[in-house]
Order: C-alpha cells, then sequence, then structure tokens
C-alpha cells in the first residue's frame, strides 16, 4: 500500500463515479449541491476547506471534485437507499484495551487506498488508512486515540451540518474519546448518518448519527463495544432507518458469540475478523455476484497497550499484504516484522 506523509500547514475516482450513478441526480443538480457543501464547508471548517484545495491543486482537479469525495457518505447514504456493511469492535483487556474494525466496501475502491501520516504544528501526528483524497478515516494518532467508521442507514441529508470525513479527522486531531466526543458535538449535528467509534486504552465511546440525532453508546459491562450496520439506539419516531443489508444483524450477533469466549489476547482478537460463518456476507466478508456486491478491502487492530495498530489488506484470513503503523522507533516496521 502506498504510504504518504503529509507535513506542515494544509494547503476520475471511484467514489465520484459512485456518486454520480447512486444519486441519479443531473450534473446540474449535483452541482448546486456540491456548491453549498462547499461553501458551509469553506465557513465553517476552513482549516480542512484549505486542506482540500491543496489536495486538489496537488492533484490538478476541480476542488469540487475533492469537497465531494469528502462528503461521499452525504451523497451516497443521505440521498438514497445505498447499503453496506462494516464490523467495529473495542474490548477492553486487564492492561489496556483492544480495538478494530473490517472495512467493507466495493472492491474497486481497494486501488485508491493509501496509508497516510499527517503531521501538524500543535496536533497529535495522525496514521490512518483513507481513500486518497479523503481527510479522514479510519486510523489512530499519537495520544493513543483511535478511530473507526461504519455505515449508518438513517434517512436524510441536512447541508450545514458536520460531513462524517470532516467528524473522522476531528476525532483523529483530539486527544482522548471524550474530547473527540465533545468536539463533534459541538458542531450542531451532522450532515448525514453514520457511525463513528473513538477509544484509547481507558474509555471508548460509539456515535451513532443522522442530519438530526446523534446518540452515544458506551461500553457494557464487560468494558465492549460492538456495531455494525444498524441503529443499536433509540433515534426517535422522526429518524427513519432504510433498509440496512439483513448480513447486518446476523454479523453483530455472531461477533458477540465470538466475544462470549475472548480470552483477552491480541492473537484472539485478530482471529475473530476471519470468521467465515455465513459466507460470502460474513464479518470477512467476500465478493459474490447476486449475493454480496463488497468485500473485506482491509483489517484493521489496535492494540492500545503498544500503541499501534496492525493491518491487514485484503480479507484479513489470506491478507495481500501486512504492516504495522506505530509512532517513534517502531515507524516503519515491515510485513516481516508484523506479528498479530
Amino acid at each position: 500500500m502506498l504510504h504518504v506523509t503529509c507535513q506542515g500547514t494544509p494547503s476520475e475516482h471511484f467514489a465520484t463515479g459512485l456518486i454520480r450513478g447512486k444519486t441519479k441526480k443531473t450534473e446540474a443538480e449535483l452541482q448546486q449541491l456540491l456548491a453549498q457543501l462547499e461553501q458551509v464547508m469553506k465557513q465553517r471548517w476552513p482549516r480542512y476547506y484549505e486542506e482540500i484545495c491543496g489536495i486538489a491543486k496537488g492533484a490538478g482537479r476541480e476542488v469540487s471534485e475533492i469537497v465531494m469525495l469528502n462528503t461521499r457518505t452525504e451523497f451516497v447514504y443521505g440521498l438514497v437507499e445505498a447499503r453496506d456493511g462494516c464490523t467495529t469492535v473495542y474490548c477492553k483487556t486487564p492492561n489496556g484495551a483492544l480495538q478494530g474494525q473490517n472495512w467493507d466496501f466495493f472492491t474497486a475502491t481497494k486501488e485508491n487506498l493509501i496509508r497516510l501520516t499527517i503531521r501538524q504544528p500543535g496536533l497529535p501526528t495522525i496514521k490512518m488508512i483513507t481513500e486518497a483524497g479523503i481527510i479522514g478515516k479510519v486510523g489512530f494518532n499519537s495520544a493513543g486515540v483511535a478511530v473507526n467508521y461504519n455505515a449508518l442507514h438513517l434517512q436524510g441529508l441536512r447541508p450545514t451540518g458536520l460531513p462524517s470525513h470532516l467528524a473522522l479527522r476531528m476525532a483523529l486531531e483530539s486527544t482522548s474519546p471524550s474530547e473527540a466526543y465533545e468536539e463533534i458535538v459541538s458542531q450542531g449535528g451532522m450532515a448525514a448518518s453514520a457511525f463513528i467509534m473513538v477509544g484509547n486504552a481507558h474509555e471508548a465511546y460509539g456515535l451513532e448519527f443522522s442530519p438530526i440525532s446523534l446518540r452515544k453508546q458506551v461500553a457494557d459491562a464487560n468494558g465492549r463495544i460492538v456495531h455494525t450496520n444498524h441503529c443499536l439506539l433509540n433515534h426517535g419516531p422522526s429518524a427513519q432507518e432504510r433498509n440496512p443489508l439483513p448480513d447486518s444483524w446476523s454479523r453483530h450477533g455472531r461477533m458477540g458469540h465470538l466475544l462470549s469466549g475472548f480470552d483477552g489476547t491480541k492473537e484472539a482478537f485478530a482471529k475473530l475478523w476471519e470468521d467465515e460463518d455465513n459466507y460470502p456476507v460474513s464479518i470477512c466478508r467476500a465478493y459474490e455476484e447476486g449475493k454480496s456486491r463488497g468485500s473485506t478491502l482491509f483489517n484493521i487492530v489496535f492494540d492500545h497497550v503498544c500503541r499501534e495498530a496492525t493491518v491487514r489488506v485484503g480479507r484479513p484470513n489470506n491478507p495481500d499484504e501486512t504492516f504495522v503503523m506505530a509512532f517513534g522507533d517502531q515507524n516503519n516496521r515491515s510485513a516481516s516484522q508484523a506479528k498479530i
């Protein structure tokens, strides 16, 4: 996987094709909505907007295209009945915590994934797996905060709200899960629906949100949070959930079953993500025509004791590549050194 390092002040992709194909809006309608989203971003989050402008300039693309990438969730899930899946878990252990997810999406997206390091003055350094051009996704920072992301299917789009990829970036710039939660809540509401998990060695929260609601999921009595792609919390009668994938419930139940025998070790935690029960729509998802339109594109496991993340690119039971992201002397450990 390409490793890109960004440092200093911020200065036709699969996702844009997906948006144009899924929303069924005319180009004029898309451009009108994009212009509104861009103006809101420029006014409310100028630092992120400046970074997006820098990406556009460096890539030789229009700023509106990079805005579209960073608001893909809002277009694809806010405007239409899109259905996708990921599985996310946080587990307290005797010495700290383990956190991870399988990121499942269209297989064509795999070639756009990059490993990104961002260093900014006065903020924690970020290491994440993202899609080229998207400024916030799945990763962790030098303060020990890890962030995960799942699709959710509550109806609606509010152009003046916070886009979820910007919320992910905010969380990755925070020094604790509590700070991340407060920062996101302080923005006054979200643009569309999604689920974000934020954790460190001491605490974790799940955030289910839509354009009209934001609910906090806390750890259970065993110190665990499990989430897939359907709502676990009550968002009120005005929040309508649009037909999530049926396997969201089966994956959630299966992960709960697997965790009932979990021994707390990193090795056992890693095995959870390889599970193929209910294949191909299993926790370790596979593409199969007519049954599963996507697959697991990467697995990430955060060890909050060691403050490192092990990434397996592709399906974790047969990865294409494995590497460790860490800070300090372990910054560049190779695949041959990656143990999970």
